[in-house]
């Protein structure tokens, strides 16, 4: 799933208050365009597709819902939206008005926006809500409306349908409050490296962290303008990432590098230990030190504002950590500007690999609508219609999109409706996903590999309720600055004496009263499943 999010990598202070982590990805995912859940047996909404006008609303089956009031649903989506946007909503609006008789009033409003929304308790239908937005923490304080069992199975029966563990991330406390997407994300990073440099230097594939490091010495040792990873001082967690992927660690719940404790994968006891109290930690930060010392990223790291990809798309840097989708993203646009550089794309994980919550995105809805039951009819029919979802991720077909021989989905260069622009991932639904034309050449290869690879994890809709210990919370994010980024950097004389200091300084913070709430969390979690 690729998408544009407001955040900022792993900005630590809301990771570690919620337990979660950064981020772009096909199961069943439910059926097609007959997902109307309007009374009427309407036609394809999509005015391009379709040649017959469905029922009147008016005309709605006496069991149905009663839709005979016309209303305005008002929804809020984080995003700077698109030019055509606009566009895209006038038409939405004549289908919605046509099949379950609304409209809806769509805004882009920015991550502070967001918020201050949801703290000053205006009143909304329905609102983009994720893990990483703070969604279990704005639930509890009662931002949004409790979506019972009663009200699917009247206004939105397809998704009252659906796998438990899909609508699982929805529930806090026992209660869903949002309705999760239908794309699964997975915890994959990859290595995205020069090929033109690995052949001039005779670089094997790359399969291991060594063997990633090989790569790394051959440009610092022979490319004296480059750097061959040329952090930026946010970038400490592209490493933390590669440890834990690497060494059977999860954090308690979505996957979180950044956690200062965290679970071993093969413990069933799900037992918490502190990550810095590993002997593994001490030799990763151990090679850390030593690429650091080499040269393969810049004395001036943690001061540096320039980002690992900036970096690298000018040419001053010679590998990205990122995501599949980020991977993705890179290639699309470097493959047409140095198609020489022969981009080569590779697992940067071993071992089995976690998936996010499905509430990764989701919609929820606002505590005081009055509007509930049409609003979840429409979120039905955008997350399981074919043509809803089609049109409000991808635009016009044949103006903003077109689908080649090969079933990929292409965009224009200036097209006014770009992929991922508008916030629309609270419904994205893995059946309508398309590849983008100019991915990767082993795209599909590594998105099978990551699901293939990929083990329940029993925490994945888990997160950790910190209003008793957010004093320790915000303290221990502002040490992992301090200390842990650092040390992982590899900028420290004494490694040992390094660690050291940070966990005296993390046990002044209080985290030993944060490992046991959490624990005590995660044993109350696992006894009510």
């Amino acid at each position: 799933m690729q998408r544009k999010r407001f955040k900022s990598g792993f900005i630590l202070s809301s990771l570690l208050a919620a337990m979660m982590i950064f981020t772009g990805c096909s199961n069943d995912a439910g059926s097609g365009s007959n997902a109307s859940p309007s009374a009427s047996a309407s036609a394809s909404p999509s005015a391009e597709a379709s040649g017959t006008q469905s029922a009147s609303p008016s005309a709605a089956a006496p069991s149905g819902p009663d839709i005979s009031k016309k209303v305005e649903l008002s929804m809020y989506l984080p995003s700077d939206g698109a030019p055509d946007a606009k566009l895209i909503h006038e038409e939405l609006n004549k289908m919605t008005e046509r099949d379950i008789n609304a409209t809806v009033k769509i805004t882009f409003l920015s991550n502070d926006a967001y918020n201050l929304m949801l703290s000053s308790g205006e009143k909304f239908d329905l609102i983009f809500a994720a893990n990483y937005m703070n969604y279990a923490d704005n639930a509890r304080r009662g931002a949004f409306k409790e979506i019972t069992p009663e009200m699917l199975s009247a206004y939105a029966p397809m998704t009252a349908k659906e796998d438990k563990d899909k609508l699982a991330g929805g529930y806090v406390g026992g209660k869903m409050f949002a309705i999760p997407t239908l794309s699964a994300s997975f915890n994959y990073s990859t290595y995205v490296v020069r090929g033109d440099l690995m052949k001039k230097y005779n670089v094997p594939d790359i399969k291991t962290i060594d063997d990633f490091g090989v790569y790394l010495d051959a440009v610092a040792k022979n490319e004296k303008s480059m750097i061959p990873y040329n952090m930026g001082k946010n970038d400490a967690w592209t490493l933390c990432a590669l440890y834990f992927g690497n060494n059977n660690l999860m954090a308690p719940g979505t996957p979180n590098c950044t956690s200062p404790i965290a679970l071993k994968k093969d413990d069933p006891s799900l037992q918490l230990v502190y990550t810095f109290d590993l002997p593994e930690t001490t030799a990763f930060i151990k090679k850390m030190k030593q690429w650091k010392d080499a040269g393969y990223w810049s004395k001036n790291a943690l001061s540096n504002t320039v980002t690992l990809n900036d970096s690298f798309k000018n040419g001053k840097n010679a590998a990205l950590i990122t995501s599949i989708p980020g991977a993705n993203n890179i290639y699309n646009e470097l493959n047409k500007s140095h198609p020489e550089w022969d981009l080569r794309i590779y697992p940067a994980f071993q071992g089995s690999i976690d998936r996010y919550s499905y509430m990764a995105g989701g919609m929820a809805i606002g505590a005081k609508s009055e509007n509930a039951e049409r609003a979840l009819m429409l979120l039905d029919l955008l997350r399981y219609n074919e043509d809803y979802n089609m049109l409000t991720q991808y635009g016009f077909k044949g103006t903003h999109y077109t689908i080649n021989d090969k079933g990929d989905i292409v965009f224009p260069a200036d097209s006014k409706y770009p992929p991922n622009a508008a916030g629309t991932w609270g419904w994205t639904n893995e059946t309508y996903t398309k590849v983008f034309d100019g991915s990767f050449p082993n795209y599909a290869e590594l998105l099978a590999d990551a699901k293939s690879r990929y083990e329940p994890n029993p925490l994945v809709d888990f997160s950790i309720d910190a209003k008793e210990i957010s004093d320790v919370t915000t303290n221990l994010s502002n040490l992992f600055t301090q200390y842990a980024g650092p040390l992982y950097m590899g900028f420290t004389n004494d490694v040992d004496a390094g660690i050291q200091e940070y966990k005296d300084q993390m046990k002044k913070a209080g985290i030993e009263r944060y490992k046991e709430a959490a624990q005590a969390q995660i044993d109350a979690y696992m006894k009510a499943k």
